[in-house]
C-alpha cells in the first residue's frame, strides 16, 4: 500500500502530541519515524515531478526543433519540384534541335544556367538542414542521457539520506532508554534510601535498636522500595523518559520542518521552469506513482 505524503497538518498533530503527557515516548518514536518515511514519499515525488518535467521540456523542445526543419525540409521539396518542372521545360525547348534564332537561344542558355546555380543553393540548402538535423539529433540523445545519469545519480544519496535518518532515530532512542534505565534506577533506589535515612535520623524507635540483621535494620527501606516498584517505577520511568526525549523529539520535528519548506519549494521551482503544476502532474501520472 503507498505510504502517503507529509503535509503541515501531519507536523502540527505530532506537535499537539508532544504536548500530550500521555503519549509515551515510545509511540511518539515510532510516529516520528513514520513521518519521515511519509516525507520520503514527498521527495520521491519531487525526483519524479523534476525528472518528468524535465523530459517532457526536453522532448518539446526537440519536437518544436525537429518540426521546423521539417517544414524547411516540406519547402525544399517544394522548390526542388518547382526546379524539375523548370528542367524538364528547358529540356523540351531543346528537344527539337537549337533554335536559330540566337535571342532565344540566349534566353535558353541563361535559363539553364539559373536552373544550375538555383539547384546548387538547394543542393546547399538540403546539405544544411541535414546537418542541422543530425545536430539536433546528437544535441537531445547527449540531453536524454544527461538526465539520466543526473536521476541515477540522485537516488543512491536519496536512499542514503532516508537510511540514515532512521539510523538516527534509532541510535538515539536506544540512547534516550539506556540513560532512562540509569536515572530510574537511581531514582527507584534512592526514594526509598532517603525515606530509611530520614526515619534513622530523626530516631524512630525501630533504628535506635541495634541487631545484627540487615532486613530488620533496614525493612522500611525495603518495604518503601517494594512500594515504590508497585507504584510509582512506571511514572518514574515514563516521566525521566520524556524529559529526556521530548527535547530530542522537538529539534527532530523543527529538522522535519524546515525539509518539508525545502521540497515544497523546490516543487514551485519546477513548477515555475517548465510551467506545468504538481496538480497536473499528479493527475496526468497518478497511476505510475506508487508511493
Amino acid at each position: 500500500m503507498p505510504i502517503p505524503s507529509l503535509s503541515e497538518k501531519d507536523l502540527e498533530a505530532y506537535r499537539n502530541d508532544l504536548s500530550n503527557p500521555e503519549k509515551s515516548t515510545g509511540e511518539l518514536f515510532i510516529k516520528l519515524n513514520g513521518l519521515y518515511q511519509r516525507f520520503a514519499s514527498n521527495e520521491q515525488l519531487l525526483r519524479d515531478f523534476e525528472y518528468v518535467s524535465a523530459l517532457n521540456s526536453l522532448e518539446s523542445s526537440y519536437t518544436s526543433k525537429k518540426e521546423h526543419f521539417n517544414k524547411e525540409i516540406v519547402e525544399l521539396k517544394r522548390q526542388f519540384k518547382q526546379l524539375d518542372n523548370r528542367i524538364v521545360a528547358a529540356e523540351q525547348k531543346l528537344r527539337h534541335g537549337i533554335p536559330e534564332d540566337l535571342l532565344v537561344m540566349d534566353k535558353i542558355i541563361a535559363e539553364q544556367e539559373s536552373i544550375v546555380e538555383d539547384q546548387e543553393k538547394l543542393n546547399n540548402a538540403e546539405t544544411h538542414i541535414v546537418e542541422q538535423v543530425r545536430k539536433i539529433d546528437i544535441e537531445h540523445g547527449k540531453e536524454l542521457q544527461k538526465l539520466e545519469q543526473q536521476q541515477n545519480n540522485r537516488e543512491t544519496p536519496f536512499k542514503s539520506k532516508f537510511s540514515a535518518f532512521n539510523e538516527q532515530i534509532k541510535n538515539a532512542e536506544k540512547g534516550i532508554t539506556l540513560k532512562v534505565s540509569r536515572f530510574s534506577l537511581l531514582a527507584i533506589i534512592g526514594i526509598p534510601l532517603i525515606i530509611d535515612l530520614f526515619f534513622g535520623m530523626i530516631g524512630l524507635p525501630t533504628f535506635s535498636k541495634s541487631t545484627n540483621n540487615i532486613i530488620f535494620n533496614h525493612y522500611l527501606f525495603l518495604i518503601s522500595l517494594i512500594l515504590v516498584e508497585l507504584f510509582l517505577a512506571d511514572k518514574i520511568k515514563n516521566r525521566i523518559s520524556r524529559m529526556l526525549s521530548i527535547s530530542y523529539l522537538k529539534d527532530s520535528l523543527n529538522t522535519l520542518e524546515n525539509l518539508l519548506t525545502e521540497n515544497e519549494r523546490q516543487l514551485a521551482k519546477v513548477e515555475s521552469q517548465h510551467h506545468v503544476t504538481l496538480s497536473e502532474f499528479v493527475k496526468k501520472n497518478g497511476d505510475a506513482l506508487d508511493y
